[in-house]
């Protein structure tokens, strides 16, 4: 599903990781963030500020 929707699959990962094993869970993020930061953004990154929409205002 990734590759159909374009998003490359190294963008995803899955760990288990016990809550007495902090060490080896910030082990994990470090090298998650460092291989995210390697592909560079995202392909699909928008700004979807834009399709909000707009508040109505008072009278």
């Amino acid at each position: 599903m990734l590759k159909f929707s374009g998003i490359d699959d190294r963008r995803l990962k899955a760990s288990w990781v016990s809550s007495a094993e902090a060490p080896e869970l910030v082990h994990e993020f470090n090298t998650f963030i460092k291989e995210l930061r390697e592909l560079g953004p995202s392909p699909l990154k928008k700004d979807y500020r834009g399709d909000v929409v707009e508040p109505i205002e008072a009278e």
